[in-house]
């Protein structure tokens, strides 16, 4: 995906508030002071400033990724995307008085074929400036309860991680990103509490292409309520969304909410897709309120060992029989091309990242190997 930049709002669109926010700061001039010590003191305190964040976004193949990007961008959202080939970024940004922020979004192709690059977007540098979007297709939704659960576990397993290794030297990061996420939840007041799965990072599911949603009330009530409950359990924030331009203004307002902590109107909130496309954010949500899962005695469910999540797994199944999520990659010339250890990835932050993880198995490797050799030569002793 070429670079973008996110197009500013037309005036006619531009609300009172925005347009208060991005007008220039007015000069404050000190009677008492020449004009140097004026312009100084003005310069000083409008010096620009920067912030950048990292925007994970990842699904199923096919599920609108790429599509979601350019509506948040308003960059070409009519026009048909590219397919995207493994991982491409592309980048926003919002200026606000004397401050710059920017947004780098970083799309993962091929589902979790090329999960692992996930761990080059998200590293301990940038981990308290991430968050990620998981893409559902809404017009398959027999691979959203796989892909979205694989994603939820693949990315707590890359968070817990970076947060072991942060810990282990000492920094306090980690407990102040899951003090942060709980707070971000409603805190110790929320209810529901010490029943939820922190990552530590904001997440939300984004259910594309609602209009293509199957025409079953019973069954789009069960997607709805079973993606709202995985979003609540991980503490994420839930939003379908489409190609009608109020549907793409509530997502571009949740996703500034919780990129750029814009104001969000909890009124845009909806729990009744009946009444349009489902907005829930983060922490204003009650296992209560989502209810419980119809009970269901199919033979062919397969649990996944998780008695929290396979209560919802089996009725979902069940309304939404499983498909394989990725389909085999056909081009196996061009995968072997990707995973070439001696040429690389084609880029220097990923080759990086693939020498030091081939460096650590290494290790892990030799030390394995060396505490076996022990163990035998121990044994032979003993004997």
């Amino acid at each position: 995906m070429a670079e973008a930049e996110k197009q500013p709002a037309k005036p006619d669109e531009a609300t009172a508030e925005e347009d208060a926010v991005l007008e220039k700061p007015t000069p404050k001039i000190d009677p008492a002071k020449d004009l140097w010590q004026n312009i100084s003191a003005n310069v000083k305190d409008h010096v620009v400033e920067s912030s950048d964040q990292t925007v994970l976004v990842c699904g199923a193949s096919g599920s609108g990724k790429t599509s979601i990007i350019q509506r948040m961008l308003k960059s070409a959202a009519d026009e048909k995307p590219k397919a995207t080939t493994a991982l491409e970024y592309c980048y926003g940004k919002r200026e606000e008085r004397n401050v710059t922020q920017i947004v780098h979004f970083w799309e993962l192709a091929h589902g979790s074929d090329l999960a692992q690059l996930s761990d080059v977007v998200i590293t301990p540098e940038n981990v308290h400036q991430a968050m990620a979007c998981i893409v559902v297709d809404c017009a398959n939704p027999g691979t959203a309860w796989q892909s979205v659960t694989f994603w939820l576990k693949r990315l707590d397993a890359r968070i817990s991680e970076i947060f072991e290794k942060m810990r282990a030297k000492g920094s306090s990061t980690p407990d102040k990103l899951m003090a942060r996420a709980r707070r971000r939840l409603g805190g110790d007041e929320h209810p529901d509490q010490d029943k939820l799965r922190l990552l530590g990072i904001p997440i939300v599911i984004i259910g594309s292409r609602l209009d293509k949603m199957v025409s079953d009330t019973v069954k789009t009530k069960l997607f709805v309520r079973t993606m709202r409950f995985l979003a609540h359990l991980y503490g994420a924030s839930v939003i379908f969304t489409s190609r009608q331009e109020r549907e793409a203004n509530k997502m571009r307002a949740l996703l500034n909410h919780m990129i750029f902590e814009m104001p969000f109107d909890l009124k845009t909130m909806n729990t009744d897709p009946d009444k349009g496309g489902v907005v829930v954010a983060a922490g204003h949500d009650l296992f209560s309120d989502i209810g419980d899962p119809t009970p269901t005695s199919s033979a062919n469910f397969s649990p996944s060992g998780d008695a929290s999540l396979d209560r919802w797994k089996a009725p979902f199944d069940e309304a939404f029989p499983p498909r394989a999520v990725e389909a085999s990659r056909e081009d196996e010339e061009f995968k072997a091309k990707l995973f070439d250890a001696e040429k690389g990835f084609g880029e220097v932050a990923v080759d990086q990242m693939r020498k030091l993880k081939d460096s650590e198995l290494d290790q892990y490797r030799r030390a394995a190997s060396k505490k076996a050799s022990e163990s035998r030569n121990k044994d032979k002793d003993d004997n």
